[in-house]
């Protein structure tokens, strides 16, 4: 008699910037994109990995360019989620499947899978996506570089769906040992937006949710207009997203050195105000017997504002001492670690 396959445990993050996977030793981040093929180049010359050349077939039989390879070669590229919210069912479920492909030993596996979704996504629109990706799917993915092509089938026995912030949340309590749920705020700063969550006695509160623009990318324009207001150079927004991310205050702009230290104080603190005053104005649809006990901050952006964020939660008075505003040890993959949590669950129960 045959052995059935394990069932493995995924948690996702479908962010606005990067799609995170984590399912036992494997964790992956590729850009939230999905693009048209372009004729006449071929993948990554001095990469060759899956990860960075990753063409899946659609249901017409189309290939379509995922994540890296999309942002790097695609001419027409669609992004999966912006203003906090998925733009297309039918494109996450394709680059879900197209990620799901990277972990798989052989060609049949089943999966429970938890995933996160942008906090401004629509009830319906996470019931169809939950739909979308429960049962059996055919996949049929190419590495553009090396042309290795493979097909392959999947059966998701179980989903889990709900705002990325959400994983955080879990991740948070499990690993601090927290046996009970504790009214709190979760701010996941990321590139295009900025997700609050209010959890209520351990209930997501959509009321006391949202999503704001100012994020990441706010902060990278605000220095890009900075530098050329001081060198008359023009610096793309997105390559300055290096230097802060390694913590730099001095650049390389035309051959000459430059400080944007003040610079970048000045627009993360006003940046971190705003995620604050919205956060406060949230908190007005909470019941009034609601105590904020912690402020976890998360995302992309939580090593560059978390201090600031520290600072600011506190002056307003939502927490009593800074203390209560904690960022996990892996902030950029936090989500995605609660998930993969949450999934586990979910197989242990099944």
């Amino acid at each position: 008699m045959p052995i059935a396959p394990m069932t493995n445990a995924v948690g996702i993050d479908l962010g606005t910037s990067t799609i995170k996977l984590i399912s036992e030793n494997y964790q992956y981040r590729i850009p939230s994109l999905i693009g048209t093929p372009n004729p006449g180049w071929q993948g990554m010359s001095s990469d060759k990995s899956w990860l960075n050349n990753l063409i899946i077939e659609d249901s017409k039989g189309q290939e379509v360019y995922i994540g890296e390879l999309a942002r790097l070669q695609s001419e027409i590229r669609k992004p999966l989620a912006s203003e906090g919210k998925m733009k297309s069912i039918d494109n996450s479920l394709l680059a879900l499947k197209a990620i799901l492909s990277l972990i798989m030993k052989s060609s049949y596996e089943q999966f429970v899978v938890a995933t996160g979704v942008p906090i401004a996504t629509g009830v319906e629109e996470s019931k169809k996506l939950s739909r979308g990706l429960k049962g059996t799917h055919e996949i049929k993915v190419r590495n553009d570089a090396t042309g290795e092509a493979k097909q392959m089938k999947i059966l998701i026995e179980q989903v889990f769906i709900a705002p990325e912030p959400y994983g955080t949340y879990w991740h948070s309590l499990k690993t601090s040992g927290v046996q009970t749920a504790v009214d709190s705020i979760i701010v996941d700063v990321g590139h295009g937006t900025t997700d609050i969550l209010c959890m209520y006695k351990g209930n997501m509160m959509r009321a006391a949710s949202g999503s704001i623009e100012e994020a990441v990318d706010s902060l990278t324009n605000a220095l890009s207009r900075a530098i050329q207001e001081k060198s008359g150079k023009i610096i793309r927004p997105f390559d300055l997203m290096t230097a802060i991310e390694q913590g730099k205050n001095n650049i390389l702009v035309g051959g000459k050195a430059l400080d944007i230290g003040k610079a970048m104080d000045q627009a993360v603190g006003s940046i971190a105000d705003v995620i604050v005053d919205e956060s406060n104005r949230l908190l007005n649809n909470l019941p009034p017997d609601a105590w904020i006990e912690k402020v976890i901050v998360c995302g992309g952006g939580a090593y560059v504002f978390g201090d600031y964020l520290k600072a600011a939660f506190f002056e307003a008075n939502i927490v009593k001492n800074k203390e209560e505003v904690i960022m996990p040890k892996n902030a950029v993959m936090s989500n995605a670690l609660g998930f993969e949590q949450i999934a586990l669950t979910k197989l242990k129960k099944q």
